[in-house]
């Protein structure tokens, strides 16, 4: 397991956790944990969410872990009782699917980042987790982000410079310059409109990639970059697993196809998303549902590129922006106890006990984050108060900040 640890540190990181919570929390409830992956930097997450939810209202902590994972477990408080005799009043997980119950409150812990987290409350609609959560975050895109994008838009801007993967371009000149580049090392027609088809999950996203595959082994009017394996239908269905920089790759992509969370949007690439992310309602992406209606998307940007159209609105641009803004910074709360994620793992218990034992819980934003989202029923954690848009203005605009 990565970071467990048996040695100097981990049992440092053991003896800080105790120090700091000081008590096994109480009440008629509970609240269950899963902390079953092997990423300390996974499991420390779950666990100081769930403790946090445990406090705001007065449940117990129970945790299923392996046995590496139990000592800590109960460093950060956790119950004796590893199958509690009630039903749970919540669950805190990293993996969260369509099996998870519906019936009570769940939170599901991401990695990287800060620390993000999205819930789905029972009293919110009968669907599972999987298929309710994307619409519960386009409302809370449409209710708090999208009437104030002129105040986020200067934050949207520096979030997208940051994020740009490698992406060194930054005129369209340069960008054109290098798409005929790149279509001449492979050996495509650059007058052609080209599609990117990135990465999918097996077994997942398998109908809607076999059907990308399908239609490009029967289309004649564009060429086909696939970055996973795939049989060559004709010439321009290109395989270019690992073979392409960031650079040349976004410069020759007219559209991408997605099966999860993209970027390309908020740096003037239109994407058809065929698989599930967590801000698929937010107006960033064009969603394929079905084959057929996958199908009909990939006809319409062929269609309006071969024009010399765009496929991409200026309004889903800055959606896109907006998005990725909420993803990494909106929905990215700092909190002085967990180490960064790109901390990594090598040195995480070390870091983590010192937190653990100099940081104290007053006042600590990832409080008043669970707080918020708890109470207000929100499908995420926010860094910013979104109820409150003259503190938000001030709190999220560096020049006003400092007045």
């Amino acid at each position: 397991m990565r970071g467990v640890g048996h040695g100097a540190d981990f049992d440092r990181l053991l003896s800080a956790a105790r120090s700091y919570w000081g008590d096994i929390p109480g009440g008629d409830g509970c609240v269950v944990a899963e902390a079953y992956d092997d990423d300390i930097r996974v499991v420390t997450r779950t666990l100081l969410v769930a403790r946090a939810v445990c406090d705001l209202i007065s449940a117990r902590l129970v945790v299923l872990a392996d046995p590496d994972w139990r000592r800590l477990a109960e460093g950060f408080g956790a119950a004796g009782d590893v199958q509690p005799e009630l039903p749970p009043v919540a669950l805190v997980t990293s993996r969260a699917d369509r099996a998870v119950p519906r019936e009570i409150p769940v939170v599901h812990v991401h990695g990287t980042g800060s620390l993000k987290a999205y819930t789905i409350f029972p009293d919110q609609g009968p669907c599972s987790f999987f298929d309710e959560l994307p619409a519960r975050v386009g409302a809370f895109f449409e209710r708090h982000v999208w009437p104030h994008r002129r105040t986020i838009r200067p934050g949207a801007e520096r979030v997208a410079w940051r994020a740009k993967s490698g992406y060194q371009l930054r005129t369209d000149t340069e960008r054109r310059q290098l798409r005929y580049y790149g279509c001449a090392r492979l050996g495509i027609d650059a007058d052609r409109p080209t599609i990117a088809v990135f990465g999918h999950t097996p077994g997942q996203d398998t109908e809607l990639y076999d059907a990308t595959a399908e239609f490009a082994a029967s289309d004649e009017s564009a060429n086909w970059l696939f970055l996973d394996p795939v049989a060559n239908g004709h010439s321009r269905m290109k395989c270019v697993t690992g073979a392409l920089s960031t650079n040349i790759l976004w410069s020759v992509t007219d559209v991408g196809v997605t099966f999860r969370d993209s970027d390309l949007p908020a740096f003037g690439i239109p994407v058809i998303q065929a698989g599930w992310s967590e801000g698929s309602a937010c107006g960033a992406t064009y969603l394929a549902r079905s084959p057929a209606d996958h199908h009909g998307l990939l006809e319409e940007a062929i269609g309006r590129h071969a024009k010399g159209e765009s496929f991409l609105g200026p309004e889903q641009r800055e959606r896109a922006r907006l998005w990725l803004w909420l993803r990494r910074c909106g929905a990215d709360v700092p909190t002085q106890l967990l180490p960064h994620w790109e901390h990594g793992t090598e040195d995480y218990a070390r870091a983590l006990a010192v937190n653990l034992r100099y940081v104290e819980r007053d006042g600590d934003p990832l409080y008043r984050a669970v707080a918020r989202m708890w109470d207000r029923r929100e499908p995420l954690l926010t860094r910013f108060d979104f109820h409150d848009p003259a503190a938000l203005a001030t709190t999220i605009t560096p020049e006003r900040s400092i007045r």
